[in-house]
């Protein structure tokens, strides 16, 4: 959805590194994109049985409070990345998958850290993967690794997912960034050139400051050669697929659990 401050990033904050790294990447993206930072933590103890309430004459003290520190801890991080972008935020009652997933109800980006968010993970990474991604209204980026790499944008082929390959196009042109393309190990090179000429004529008609530079073969299935092939890349960009009929859920490709599980730069994962 657009919004008149352009598009709006919700941001899961959490108690770990890698979310403070979420909202550092989350801040610059929204700048770049001339969009604005909703900061969200999902505030799960109303829902078990622990007095959540300060202690008498100790101000400060008490869960309620070290959550709204925690939301202000992440606006102090987005003001050190000296960003000229609109920040509100809020403390939701509730588990954090619900919390977020009503979130992105009016989110254009939902953006989680890679690690340090427990059986949250579990849910993005795993068995049951894009749990999350397959229940929000948005697309989805984790935050793995350098959060300010110089490289292109990663494109993670994939022949059924064509939106995929604007919103590459779109983040490109943002970040004045190429594409760098890669490919499943069994595609000879011959379809290789194909793929590359066929996605760098279509963004070509609609980004035409955007350039396809390459593309890669990844050496095996192994998931780190999958990483290794665009490990320059600044961001890597990954379709995820609904499974037929309505209200089908977004399966995880094998491309994408493997991405997920060995990147170490930030993961979108686009919905269709």
């Amino acid at each position: 959805m657009e919004h008149s401050t352009g598009p709006r990033i919700t941001v899961g904050v959490f108690d770990a590194d890698e979310s403070d790294q979420a909202v550092r990447w989350a801040a610059r993206h929204a700048a770049a994109v001339g969009g604005s930072l909703h900061l969200v933590h999902a505030f799960v103890w109303t829902e078990l049985d622990v007095n959540i309430e300060p202690i008498s004459g100790m101000a400060g003290s008490g869960f309620r409070s070290a959550a709204h520190t925690l939301i202000e801890d992440a606006a102090a991080i987005v003001r050190e990345c000296r960003v000229d972008i609109p920040v509100t935020s809020e403390v939701a009652d509730g588990n954090a998958v619900p919390v977020l997933v009503g979130a992105s109800r009016e989110a254009d980006l939902l953006v989680l850290g890679g690690r340090g968010m427990g059986r949250l993970m579990t849910l993005i990474v795993g068995s049951k993967s894009l749990a999350l991604a397959a229940r929000a209204h948005c697309p989805v980026v984790v935050v793995r690794g350098k959060v300010d790499g110089q490289g292109p944008i990663g494109l993670v082929h994939h022949e059924l997912a064509s939106e995929v390959v604007t919103r590459a196009a779109d983040l490109a042109e943002a970040y004045g960034r190429d594409i760098h393309l890669v490919v499943r190990p069994e595609t000879t090179p011959g379809e290789a050139q194909e793929i590359l000429d066929g996605v760098a004529q279509r963004v070509a008609l609609t980004h035409p400051s955007v350039f396809v530079r390459d593309v890669t073969i990844a050496v095996s299935d192994n998931p780190k050669q999958l990483v290794r092939a665009s490990e320059d890349a600044c961001l890597m960009v990954v379709a995820g697929e609904r499974s037929p009929g309505a209200g089908g859920k977004v399966a995880a490709p094998r491309q994408l659990v493997n991405v997920l599980r060995f990147a170490n730069t930030p993961v979108w994962i686009e919905r269709d």
